[in-house]
């Protein structure tokens, strides 16, 4: 009778904590510096037309992935391996830690879906406004490379969930597609981006944002 009693409680507490620590993780990757934006127009079904300002990435670049989960996963380590402490100060041997940001950012090349064959793959972390390509740490892995994104316009359709499969990539791609088809712009390119603003991890599902974009002409 006692077991019957305690187990259903502490199973009850531990479910609270996971979702406490999850809300906490959720509330401090709200707090993170973005990427400075600006939305233009509101399309239908959620699709946003937005300018963005130019900043600065680490990224790792990933040749014909055998998936995109992969590709994901190894330029994630990379790039964070490099923000925590993998670099070299200019002019210096120190290492320096740099605060992290948001979203973190992938670039698919070529078809998406659970049976295309991606081309390229870009896995890259927004840098601190503070930083130039000039000013900041070099990495030490030579698969991380820093790069300046210049000003540009995106579609961008946001949703809740995990990390996007290839599917769910194609299907919000789509969507884009759909209402960019009604209004005056047109993607610049064949590239789509995706990104990620919650740890994969620790924050619900039903409270991670995804968001799925093309860059317009």
């Amino acid at each position: 009778m006692i077991f019957t009693r305690v187990v259903p409680g502490i199973l009850g507490l531990l479910a609270s904590l996971r979702f406490g620590l999850g809300l906490y993780a959720w509330n401090l990757s709200n707090k993170l510096e973005k990427p400075p934006s600006t939305v233009i127009q509101r399309l239908g079904h959620g699709v946003e037309l937005r300018h963005y300002d130019a900043y600065t990435v680490a990224e790792c670049t990933f040749k014909r992935p055998e998936t995109m989960k992969a590709a994901t996963s190894g330029g994630f380590k990379k790039v964070a391996g490099y923000i925590f402490g993998k670099n070299r100060v200019r002019g210096r041997e120190a290492a320096q830690k740099m605060a992290m940001t948001a979203p973190v950012r992938m670039e698919l090349k070529g078809d998406v879906g659970p049976d295309a064959s991606l081309k390229e793959v870009k896995v890259s972390f927004v840098m601190a406004s503070n930083y130039t390509v000039k000013n900041l740490p070099v990495p030490l892995d030579s698969d991380v490379k820093l790069r300046k994104i210049a000003p540009h316009n995106m579609a961008v359709v946001a949703f809740r969930g995990p990390p996007p499969t290839d599917r769910k990539v194609e299907q919000m791609r789509k969507l884009v597609l759909e209402e960019l088809a009604g209004s005056k712009s047109a993607p610049a390119n064949d590239d789509t981006l995706v990104y990620g603003y919650h740890d994969p991890f620790i924050t619900p599902n039903f409270l991670r944002r995804n968001e799925v974009g093309l860059v317009v002409a």
